[in-house]
């Protein structure tokens, strides 16, 4: 496979895009290289995984220059003229969007003072705008651009008109709307990884928002921000305002975009498994729905391909494993492995086969499956894929207990704390969970090896005691199995 920017670019492209690209290059405007057309078509037959053994650079000299001798270089150019051109058809195709191209003809013309076609094109523009369904980050910027747009045509006039307090409106609107999303990249960071973040401007703007709710009403998609933040944020009345969040979402999911659809559940997950940390666990059952929501509505990843989130992917699976949902596991496996990315696939597969064997009692299958893991395969760096790392030490532990080999089960015990303890990125109470996990595991594993009934009462009570433990039912179902 030839490794190139054009090519990274290419796969990105949908069926349409395709074409309109193949379009973009024969326009003498763009493209002048008649060679640059001919490597298009001939690559573009591979689409869109271009991971076929006949694509080299050779195959490529060949279609391009026929019989003439081969010279790596011409390639080499010709992919680089190829992904200049690419890059400029991402701008072309960026400037169609979101009303970017109207802000632009209208900033242009404004700068020509070409002001009657100007003042035409803001109608235009407002018409449309006022047509969306979404309410967004980017509908209240193009609300702004408008406002001001008008301002520009109002420059020698006296400034009566009353849509300054609506230009005023949607200002503090798409403001709050850039900060709240701000803020919701932060919560969901500090669940991920040992890190603390201040939110007393957050505070103070909610406080704001409280005072004056009713501006805000025709604006569901803040109005989910402010009760979701609220629900990471009043403790008191947390649950209160999360199922109102939940509430208020499902009742406008069809007028968000999908990438709003994708934030807010993701910040929907990170108070679940914040929940879940804090020892509420029936909020395993409330993750796992709103995980199997994402799949039914296809909201995969925040790519614009269908590829599923390799984070979302281990969630649900470990979530079917802790709740034991052998046959959900098995049809989420099975329908949704193809949408990993491919240079995951082998060891997403080989991760995912262990833990459904696990849960089938196959110990020796689920071993297997374990070794077969290249961890380097999930994310790019030892910080990145630490979760897969763990889920797989413990799963080994676990596995290597049920199949009685315990002197290997002790030695991986002292491998992984010396992984988690050396972790900078694993949060305190996580470590925490896992050294009482592996700790308990320890004394089980001895009083296997030699059952002291007095030992085992005194485990079992301090299990139970426990409240930062992974795996507890685990570990007590096996301390009664030694007392039968």
């Amino acid at each position: 496979m030839i490794k190139s920017s054009a090519i990274s670019i290419l796969k990105t492209f949908s069926g349409n895009e395709v074409k309109r690209f193949d379009d973009f290059l024969n326009s003498p405007f763009h493209n002048t290289n008649e060679n640059v057309i001919r490597l298009y078509r001939i690559l573009k037959k591979y689409h869109p995984h271009y991971d076929n053994e006949n694509l080299s650079k050779e195959n490529l000299f060949k279609g391009v220059f026929g019989k003439a001798k081969f010279k790596e270089f011409h390639i080499r150019n010709l992919l680089s003229d190829l992904n200049i051109h690419a890059e400029k058809f991402l701008l072309y195709v960026h400037i169609n969007e979101n009303f970017t191209d109207e802000r632009l003809i209208i900033e242009e013309l404004n700068k020509r003072n070409i002001r009657e076609a100007m003042e035409k094109r803001i109608r235009l523009m407002e018409k449309k705008l006022n047509s969306a369904k979404s309410k967004d980050h980017d509908y209240y910027t193009n609300r702004v651009f408008i406002f001001e747009a008008k301002s520009f045509l109002m420059v020698d006039k006296t400034l009566t008109d009353n849509f300054r307090a609506e230009q005023m409106s949607s200002t503090i609107k798409l403001f709050m709307i850039s900060i709240m999303e701000f803020y919701f990249y932060l919560i969901v960071e500090e669940q991920r990884v040992r890190i603390k973040h201040d939110f007393d401007f957050l505070k103070l703007m909610m406080s704001y928002f409280k005072d004056h709710i009713d501006d805000f009403k025709e604006s569901p998609l803040l109005l989910i921000f402010y009760h979701l933040l609220l629900s990471f944020f009043d403790k008191d009345n947390d649950e209160k305002y999360f199922f109102k969040s939940k509430e208020l979402f499902s009742k406008h999911f069809s007028a968000l975009t999908k990438v709003d659809q994708k934030n807010i559940y993701s910040v929907l997950q990170t108070y679940c498994i914040n929940k879940i940390d804090d020892g509420f666990e029936n909020y395993n059952k409330e993750l796992l729905n709103i995980l199997l929501e994402m799949l039914k509505f296809n909201l995969l990843s925040h790519k614009s391909k269908d590829v599923i989130d390799i984070n979302l992917f281990r969630n649900i699976l470990i979530l079917c494993v802790t709740l034991k949902e052998v046959g959900i596991l098995k049809k989420f496996i099975f329908h949704y492995i193809k949408f990993i990315e491919a240079e995951s696939r082998n060891s997403v597969t080989a991760y995912s086969f262990a833990h459904l064997n696990f849960l089938q009692k196959n110990f020796e299958k689920c071993m297997e499956y374990c070794n077969k893991i290249n961890f380097s395969d999930f994310l790019l760096t030892t910080n990145e894929n630490l979760y897969f790392k763990n889920d797989t030490k413990k799963l080994m532990l676990l596995s290597l207990y049920e199949l009685n080999s315990l002197e290997n089960a002790l030695s991986l015990i002292d491998t992984h704390k010396h992984f988690i303890k050396n972790s900078r990125l694993i949060k305190d109470n996580i470590k925490k969970k896992y050294m009482n996990f592996l700790n308990n595991v320890n004394d089980l594993i001895k009083l296997r090896i030699d059952f002291d009934e007095y030992d085992a009462v005194k485990l079992k009570e301090k299990v139970l005691q426990t409240k930062e433990l992974i795996n507890k039912d685990w570990i007590l179902e096996k301390l009664n199995q030694l007392n039968l």
